[in-house]
């Protein structure tokens, strides 16, 4: 169906005649002006703008914050603060390997930082479990494209075998995945196996990745002999530094005096100074003091206050790299809270920027990766207590 258009007037012509229709008529061209101004101004998006004068504020919806925020990568789970206080309640928890926003605040902190996630729920966190992203993406680079979080300690155990320890839901850590053993160099192997092993002491059982690579028979986990291991990715450009006996020199003596007076219960005073000290090498390059004091508190099992300094050459003398600590440990002196069990330089330094340290206590030991953040090692993995 449709309209014809002939010598009587449909609808085609019926347009014609109305646009001529104004041209002939003043009234006729009034009203068709009023019409089209009462059409144009009731169409939907068709209102006129108001004057800018008369526009009201609400109108105009605010703009996104285009503010540059810093930004930080999380290197312990936990927990962000509603305050700046360790016992204030929780907003909410972040993993290990988290970018966060650095929210700027008034308020300084003391050692915390307030942040925001990626849908902007705000809280604080300790400095300490924090690092920068370029350096974090340093070592990702150096291990192959895979971060930092994902290393564990392998170690001999029972059957001849190398293992590694996987805590449920650790990444890559599954059978048939690769991964690579930080040893003299990287070397190439496969989980073939997932099993786990018991606690004599504490009856609990540790998950394990089994590597296809041999080693002597042992009757128990042989934490002494461990070395990282990074889940697939490609090649570490990681260095290991040999861990070896120190016999200090006079200058390194005096730059663990001077230090150990700012980190020991007596800061300032002569009490300050450490009861044992033990020393250890790494490489030929860089030096390892781990420092004691007696603090012993019954209700919790404390027997020391630890601390630990890393120095490197630097021309003819030392330099300080790194402090760990201080903290309690249980550990009676003249046992240290940390013995150096690995290190792992990136980037061509001739310090160690991860270390693996067999954390030693009353009646057991475990395992610890630490990596290095400025002027301090912060703990990155806990591993499992072998131990009563």
């Amino acid at each position: 169906m449709g309209w014809k258009i002939g010598s009587s007037k449909g609808v085609g012509q019926a347009r014609i005649d109305a646009r001529a229709a104004p041209a002939e008529n003043p009234r006729v061209r009034r009203l068709w002006s009023l019409l089209l101004l009462f059409v144009l101004t009731s169409a939907p998006g068709c209102e006129p703008a108001p004057p800018e004068s008369r526009r009201p504020e609400a109108a105009v919806p605010p703009g996104p914050d285009s503010t540059t925020r810093a930004r930080v990568v999380v290197l312990r789970a936990g927990p962000l603060r509603l305050e700046p206080d360790p016992d204030s309640p929780g907003v909410i928890e972040v993993q290990a390997g988290t970018l966060l926003d650095v929210v700027p605040d008034r308020a300084t902190g003391g050692g915390w930082v307030r942040v925001a996630t990626w849908d902007d729920r705000r809280g604080w966190i300790e400095a300490s479990r924090l690092m920068e992203p370029e350096a974090w993406s340093r070592y990702g680079r150096a291990l192959g494209g895979v971060s930092p979080i994902l290393l564990r300690p392998a170690y001999p155990v029972e059957g001849g075998r190398w293992a590694v320890e996987a805590p449920l839901g650790s990444p890559g850590l599954t059978i048939a995945s690769s991964a690579w053993l930080l040893a003299d160099s990287g070397r190439g192997a496969s989980i073939v196996e997932i099993d786990s092993l018991e606690n004599i002491c504490g009856g609990e059982r540790h998950r394990f990745g089994i590597l296809d690579l041999p080693h002597a028979p042992v009757d128990w986990p042989l934490l002494e002999e461990a070395v990282l291991v990074t889940p697939s990715g490609g090649r570490p450009m990681t260095r290991r530094l040999a861990v070896g006996a120190l016999d200090p020199d006079p200058e390194l003596v005096e730059l663990v005096r001077v230090a150990a007076a700012g980190l020991g219960p007596g800061e300032g005073n002569e009490s300050a100074a450490p009861e044992s000290i033990e020393w250890a090498a790494f490489g030929e390059e860089a030096a390892w003091a781990a420092l004691s004091w007696p603090s012993a508190d019954a209700a919790t099992g404390q027997a020391q206050l630890a601390s630990a300094l890393v120095f490197r050459r630097a021309g003819d003398g030392w330099e300080r790299v790194g402090v760990l600590g201080p903290f309690a440990s249980s550990a009676e002196i003249p046992t240290p809270a940390w013995r150096p069990v690995a290190a792992y330089s990136i980037g061509g330094a001739r310090f160690p920027s991860l270390l693996l340290l067999e954390g030693l206590e009353y009646e057991g030991a475990h395992l610890d990766i630490w990596i290095e953040r400025g002027d301090r090692y912060e703990r990155i993995y806990d591993g499992y207590y072998w131990g009563c």
